[in-house]
């Protein structure tokens, strides 16, 4: 039975409360730099108003919860942000490659990707030793930006456009603190081949300073829907597969993972276990580790 198999197994079970240990760096590579303490962030424009997170309305859309489900969703998200923050600091001597570089995705569209993206951002703001970018980087969608009452703003696609712009000139300050949005940017008619290009390698690295306290979170378009999704795994160092419950079939999401390069770590989150009240969104969530299950 291969690794996939295995977390596919775990899918199944009742949550964890242990966390699943961080990854080692693939032999052969060079220690990782020390954590370095404190929040910098990644530059944010500093003469855009910061952008006001509409609580009520992303209430109203499914994506935050009421506040009788907010205590349990919170404690859900410190389970599943716990392993992927060790592994980008390297807590206990151990860290993954670029393990800062977070890239959310799924199988197919619907199964609560941006969902999960937005509640994580949130969550690894509210901890006062890290800070968070989040990058819409389903730039043919574009919720996330979307759903923050982005439209029409500079953002990925112009990074990739224009060499003269800097991330500066497009990452956005929001009033919650230590949170910054690179939006997806304005249309454009070769988005793919932007997205693929040496262009994006070095917007990617513009982004992840050598601080692994600050994250880089990137919602991406789903495996099977879209090309950019495979090249975009390429730059980072882990990898959250989104999987609904009840409705994704288990080869597509075999076949979903067998396209990512299993050097990276890759993470699986169950969506929507129970249901959930107040819409499709909400329910239990449970992160099981591809290679690293075996504990």
């Amino acid at each position: 039975m291969s690794t996939i198999e295995k977390a596919m197994e775990r899918l199944g079970r009742k949550p964890e409360t242990g966390a699943g240990p961080p990854r080692a760096d693939r032999p052969g590579r060079a220690p990782a730099p020390p954590p370095e303490p404190g929040r910098d962030a990644t530059p944010v424009s500093r003469t855009a108003r910061p952008l006001q997170i509409d609580f009520r309305r992303l209430r109203d859309r499914g994506i935050y919860p009421p506040d009788a489900m907010q205590p349990g969703l919170r404690d859900q998200y410190r389970r599943i942000k716990r392993p992927l923050l060790a592994n980008a600091t390297g807590r206990k001597g151990l860290s993954v490659d670029r393990g800062n570089l977070i890239m959310i995705t799924s199988a197919i569209p619907g199964e609560g990707k941006t969902f999960t993206s937005l509640n994580l951002a949130l969550s690894i703001a509210q901890d006062p030793d890290y800070s968070v970018t989040l990058v819409d980087g389903d730039v043919a969608r574009a919720n996330a930006s979307g759903l923050l009452g982005v439209r029409d703003a500079l953002g990925l696609l112009d990074l990739l456009a224009d060499e003269s712009l800097a991330a500066v000139d497009a990452v956005l300050p929001t009033s919650v603190e230590s949170l910054s949005l690179l939006p997806a940017g304005r249309p454009h008619s070769l988005s793919e081949e932007l997205l693929s290009s040496g262009r994006m390698e070095r917007v990617v690295s513009s982004l992840a300073d050598r601080n692994r306290h600050h994250i880089i979170l990137f919602d991406s378009p789903p495996l099977l829907a879209s090309p950019a999704a495979l090249t975009l795994s390429s730059n980072v160092g882990q990898i959250v597969v989104v999987v609904k419950a009840g409705s994704t079939l288990r080869h597509q999401v075999v076949e979903a993972v067998d396209q990512l390069d299993p050097s990276k770590a890759i993470n699986m989150v169950l969506n929507q276990t129970m249901g959930g009240i107040g819409g499709d969104e909400y329910g239990d969530y449970y992160h099981a580790y591809g290679e690293t299950s075996e504990r």
